[in-house]
This record gives structure tokens, C-alpha cells and sequence, in this order.
């Protein structure tokens, strides 16, 4: 091997080795970027974990890790994003509007829309990113007023000039008369144009301080806390109780009027037959309630499914009134009009789910679901009014009767419900008008078809 060769695999040995020397850190810097961002990733899951479950606090402390660990521009997004939103819903105007600003910084082009978000923070984050881009044309403008410098040091070589010609040529003088407006008046006028371009900023600046104020007035106008009480009175027709029951009672009623027709005429002829019996008897139902709910809504001000317990005093009546007749085998006839009523007024419990749509805050549409139970227990009356006949002989009938629900039970053999079951779907609308006070009102399904008028508070 010559010496030449020597030193060529001398020189590859010492290059590999500094490739290797050098290349290793890099990967291995590569690698830990790589691992740092996966971990931020992780960091930014929990976080809106916790900001789900409306836990803002816990939500801010993994954000902030986010943000300081992570040199990725996207994750930073989402990561200040993440804190000014948690900061909105902490009523902490300030620290949203701070890290809106970092938001911005990193992600110019980011953009938000009230259908995902409160109208008051898209209006909070418009508003700083307006005050961003206003701030940066001031400091474009700025930069630019020093411009005009150059023209100024460009002026100078013709004065020059011009005492080289002095020197040359003394007896000219119209030439000196010419000279100070080009080299005086104009560089004046530049002057006199530049000191509105720097009081700009200073018309400018005092706006920032009022947004502020009128962003945390709309805070205060959102909804208010985990709470809400509310009042309600209602007016319906019970339909479902009407499909069950009336099948039923109208027979069962029926032959209960039946009997009383028949015991009232052999008051009057001894040794009747009954013959036939027919009646015209027309159910009806309807009611009205009042009462007090409880909502809790779980996510806070910023929530819009809530829980509600409902506590309601319950007045229904159910109606049966038509005509009634019996017919006897030696042609007697005993027809009356008959008016008989069941009224029971229970209290009732049953727990709801409420889901509000938007995040508007004065006009608000919602619906609920919910379910209940009542004891059912009450009276029923019945009167009725008639002639009994039979040729040319004619006498007047009539009675009225009061049982209550479990003596009626035993007397037309049907079992009447001790419980009521409350079924609810409805449709409502949320009107605030005060901070925290709302008109609601609302129609849909209460065991029947409902119209419902309330006040609500919510803290």
C-alpha cells in the first residue's frame, strides 16, 4: 500500500467519523422534537377532556403545559385557543383576551363562528384580532414615515454643486435667488405633512380601553350559573287518559245509572221487568296544573342540557253527561239526563331533560323530555233528571250520588289506576328580560295536549 493511499483511507476514516459525530445529536434531536410534540398532543386531549366536563381550571393547567413544552405552530393554536375559551367561562375577560392575542400571533387566519361558540367570546375574539391587525398597520406606517430621509440626503450633492459654481461664476446672482426654494421650502412642506401620520396612534390607542368594558357587559348578560328556579302554570286536555278510560267507564258508569234508573222506578210501579237500555253518554277531559322546577344545568354558564325536578299541583276532571233510557216489558219508560263528573287533584313529581338550541342569549328555543307518577285518588258524582212514564200516567225521577274513586271501583266492578303516569315532550322558547330572569312558554305533550307559561331565574 504507497503512502498515497494511506492517507485517502486516513481522511475516510476521520470523515466518517465526524459524520457520525455530528449526524447522531441531529437524529437524536430529531427524535426528541418528535416525542415532545406527541406528548404535547396527549397534554391537548386531556385538556379538552377536562374542558368537557366543564372542569375549566384543570383544563388551564394542561393547556398552559401544552403551550410551554410545544414549538409547533398548530399545537399552540389549539392550545391557546384552548386556554382563552377556559378563561371566557372562568369570567376572566383579561386572560381571555391575552391569550386571543397569542392565538392570533401564531394562527392569523384562524376563525371562529357563534354556532360552535358563545356570541359574546366571537365577538371578544373579532374584536382582538381587529385590534391586532390595526396595531400592525400602525407599525408598517411606522416604519414607512423615515422614508422621505434619502430624498433629504439626496439633496445635498446639488448644493454642492452649486458652491463649485459660486466659486466660478461670483457674478451670478439671479442663480442664488433660485436656490433656497429647492433646497429649503420643499423639505418644509414634508414636514408640516408628517405629524398627522404619527398622531394617529394616538386617536387610535384610546379605543382598546372601551371594548374591553363592553365585552365584560356582555359577559354579565350571558346566562347565569349550574342553577334555575322557575314557576309555570299550564292548561290542557288529558287525551291519553280520555283513550284509556273512556271505553271503560262509559259502560261502567252506564249500568251504574242503569241501576239507579231501576231502583228509582220500582219506587214508583211495583213488578217492573227491565226491558232495554240505551244510552247517549259523551266523555270529555281537561285540566290545568301549577307549579315549581328545579333545574341544574351541569356544564354551567356556558351549558345548554340541563335536569329538571318539577313539583306540580294538579287539578283534573273528567266529564260524562248525555241521556239515558229504560224501557220496561209493560211499556214503562224512564228517560233522564245525565251529568256525572270523576275530579281528582293530585300532587304530582316527575323529573325532566331540557336541551337548548344556539347560544343566543336573549331568545332561546328549547325542547324537554320527561316522566312522572301522581296518585290518582278523587270523587266521582253523577246527577240525573227525568219523567217516568207509562200510558197517560207521568212522575218526575231524579237523584244524585258522590263515592269516592275506591268505592266506585267496587260498585262498577273496574279497577280505576291508583297511580297516574306523567308522560312530557315539549317545545318552548327562553325570552330573557333581565340578566338571569327569562318568560318561558311552551306547548306540546302533558298527558295530553298542553299550554304552559312560566318565569325562570337562573344563578
Amino acid at each position: 500500500m504507497t503512502e498515497k493511499e494511506k492517507r485517502a483511507i486516513a481522511f475516510l476514516a476521520v470523515l466518517m467519523t465526524g459524520v457520525l459525530v455530528l449526524g447522531v445529536p441531529l437524529l437524536s434531536a430529531d427524535q426528541a422534537a418528535s416525542q415532545r410534540e406527541t406528548d404535547v398532543e396527549k397534554l391537548l386531549v386531556q385538556a379538552n377532556s377536562y374542558f368537557q366536563k366543564a372542569d375549566y381550571k384543570l383544563a388551564v393547567g394542561c393547556y398552559l403545559e401544552a403551550s410551554a413544552l410545544s414549538k409547533s405552530r398548530m399545537n399552540l393554536s389549539q392550545a391557546y385557543f384552548g386556554l382563552s375559551l377556559s378563561y371566557y367561562h372562568l369570567r376572566d375577560t383579561a386572560g381571555a383576551t391575552r391569550y386571543i392575542r397569542k392565538v392570533v400571533e401564531v394562527d392569523p387566519n384562524k376563525e371562529i363562528s357563534e354556532l360552535f361558540y358563545p356570541k359574546a367570546f366571537v365577538q371578544q375574539f373579532n374584536q382582538v384580532r381587529k385590534d391586532v391587525a390595526d396595531k400592525r398597520e400602525l407599525a408598517t406606517e411606522k416604519v414607512g414615515i423615515p422614508k422621505p430621509v434619502p430624498a433629504k440626503a439626496e439633496e445635498p450633492p446639488p448644493a454642492r454643486d452649486e458652491k463649485k459654481e459660486e466659486a466660478a461664476k461670483k457674478e451670478e446672482p439671479p442663480k442664488k435667488e433660485a436656490e433656497p426654494p429647492m433646497t429649503v421650502e420643499k423639505p418644509k412642506v414634508q414636514q408640516a405633512k408628517e405629524p398627522p401620520a404619527t398622531e394617529k396612534p394616538a386617536a387610535r390607542q384610546p379605543q382598546e380601553t372601551p371594548v374591553l368594558t363592553e365585552e365584560f357587559e356582555v359577559l354579565d348578560e350571558e346566562r347565569g350559573g349550574h342553577w334555575e328556579i322557575s314557576v309555570h302554570y299550564s292548561t290542557w286536555s288529558i287525551n291519553l287518559i280520555k283513550t284509556l278510560l273512556e271505553d271503560a267507564l262509559t259502560d261502567k258508569l252506564g249500568k251504574e245509572i242503569q241501576k239507579e234508573l231501576i231502583k228509582k222506578s220500582g219506587t214508583i210501579q211495583a213488578g217492573l221487568v227491565p226491558y232495554e237500555f240505551s244510552q247517549g253518554l259523551a266523555f270529555d277531559s281537561g285540566g290545568s296544573n301549577y307549579g315549581l322546577e328545579l333545574r341544574y344545568f351541569s356544564a354551567g354558564r356556558a351549558g345548554t342540557f340541563s335536569l329538571g325536578l318539577a313539583f306540580e299541583k294538579t287539578d283534573l276532571k273528567l266529564t260524562l253527561n248525555g241521556t239515558s233510557r229504560q224501557t220496561y216489558t209493560n211499556g214503562a219508560i224512564a228517560s233522564t239526563d245525565v251529568q256525572s263528573t270523576l275530579v281528582s287533584s293530585p300532587f304530582s313529581t316527575h323529573i325532566n331533560f331540557r336541551w337548548e338550541v344556539g347560544q343566543s342569549v336573549r331568545l332561546t328555543p328549547y325542547f324537554v323530555l320527561g316522566f312522572g307518577f301522581a296518585p290518582l285518588k278523587g270523587t266521582f258524582s253523577y246527577t240525573y233528571t227525568g219523567t217516568f212514564q207509562k200510558d197517560d200516567f207521568s212522575q218526575t225521577i231524579g237523584d244524585s250520588q258522590k263515592k269516592d274513586f275506591a268505592t266506585l271501583s267496587k260498585d262498577i266492578d273496574f279497577k280505576i289506576p291508583d297511580i297516574l303516569v306523567i308522560l312530557q315532550f315539549h317545545f318552548g322558547i327562553k325570552a330573557q328580560i333581565y340578566q338571569g330572569l327569562s318568560l318561558l312558554g311552551e306547548a306540546g305533550i302533558w298527558d295530553g295536549f298542553v299550554l304552559r307559561g312560566g318565569l325562570a331565574y337562573r344563578f
